[in-house]
């Protein structure tokens, strides 16, 4: 089989399909650590409500920055979501493994996405080296 002549136009399309794929996989990054941030912050609250117990008044919010005064009844009785709209009861505790467990694989798969990263980034730098040795030198007067 014949090999394809590389010429200058295909490297630089090359080049294009990298930063376009590392543009993406760092948004993807940027959901990730959002991700991250949220679970982060429903585990403080958890641990929040099992240190301060029954009784104790908040304020519930319900979205758009609207919140209720609340009592918490049943510290220990959570329900959580396990995937596919499936609401499953759970203690505090089985609660906060599970947000670890979910911040571990995320942030697994954040490391996976910046090797890639790192690697198309330096598959560029290769291309731009490879492009920049196509380029005619120019002549000294």
């Amino acid at each position: 089989m014949a090999k394809v002549k590389r010429t200058p136009e295909r490297i630089q399309d090359e080049i294009r399909s990298y930063l376009g794929e590392i543009e993406y996989l760092r948004s993807q990054v940027g959901v990730i650590d959002a991700t991250i941030s949220n679970l982060r912050t429903v585990d403080a609250t958890l641990a929040y409500i099992k240190e301060k117990g029954e009784g104790k008044e908040i304020y519930i919010p319900l979205g758009s920055g609207i919140a209720i005064k609340g009592k918490i009844e049943k510290p220990d009785d959570v329900i959580m979501d396990v995937g596919a709209g499936i609401l499953v009861g759970a203690s505090i505790e089985e609660a906060r493994e599970n947000i670890e467990k979910r911040i571990n694989a995320l942030m697994e798969l954040r490391l996976a996405l910046l090797r890639k990263i790192e690697e198309d980034g330096r598959k560029v730098t290769e291309l731009l080296k490879e492009l920049e040795k196509m380029k005619p030198e120019e002549k000294k007067e």
